[in-house]
């Protein structure tokens, strides 16, 4: 067995759920940190979307310029200046860590690019078949979460699914921050030691084909699902409902 190998094999346990000790980390948290952020930013993208209606011009100068800002500044400064807002702590009960500004920021990032997706899906959704909705009996909200955000969510899927993967690999930006994702696991791995670079090359080719492996599996899991749900299909379930 090559050395290459074995220090591999050493520590994969680590790079897949960090060190003993200190996990979560390595993989597992590089899915928390991306599984959270984009839920939550979902939540917000919900809201800012919505709000982008003419009639409430205020409201959507705001939510504007919310996501023009957050899209406007690279990651790991955003990173830097949450880090910075936020420190360390403890305060309203919350205790404030290097994995709590990761978290803010990643779900602020990913919340501006969300938005987007979100408006122009609601803007697919066809006015005649919220109006008929409206003419059957139904409120605005029911026409609202029943037949628009149905019918958005099939048309904003494929860009969720490209948002969500990308926010999945921007989260080894964290790194500056210490967080002990696969990155910083990996460079903890290798160390400072100048006799480990023989190893550089090979551990981060197995931490880039960790990011392949979960990258693409979401993206089949998107397709198969889409496939499944055509929006032709949609349109007449929505019109039976």
């Amino acid at each position: 067995m090559s050395d290459q190998l074995a220090f591999i094999l050493k520590n994969l346990p680590n790079l897949l759920v960090g060190f003993p000790g200190h996990r979560p980390g390595g993989l597992l948290m590089t899915l928390f940190l991306a599984v959270t952020a984009v839920t939550l930013g979902f939540v917000l993208a919900v809201i800012l979307g919505t709000v982008y209606e003419p009639r409430r011009k205020p409201v959507r100068l705001l939510a504007h310029g919310y996501v023009q800002f957050f899209r406007g500044i690279p990651l790991i400064l955003l990173l830097l200046l949450v880090h910075q807002v936020l420190g360390y702590g403890r305060q309203l009960g919350l205790e404030r860590t290097v994995l709590t500004s990761a978290l803010v920021a990643l779900t602020l990032y990913s919340s501006a690019y969300q938005a987007e997706i979100v408006r122009a899906g609601l803007q697919a959704a066809p006015a005649g078949m919220v109006e008929s909705a409206r003419l059957l009996g139904s409120t605005r909200r029911q026409a609202y979460w029943f037949i628009q955000i149905r019918y958005a969510w099939h048309v904003m899927l494929p860009a969720f699914t490209g948002q969500a993967i990308s926010l999945f690999k921007d989260t080894s930006v964290v790194v500056v921050l210490g967080v002990a994702e696969l990155m910083t696991v990996a460079q903890i791995a290798l160390g400072s030691d100048v006799g480990n670079a023989a190893y550089w090359a090979p551990l981060f080719l197995v931490v880039g084909l960790f990011y392949f492996i979960v990258a693409f599996s979401l993206s089949r899991a998107a397709q198969h699902w889409e496939r499944g749900h055509r929006t032709g299909d949609l349109v007449h379930s929505l019109a039976n409902y």
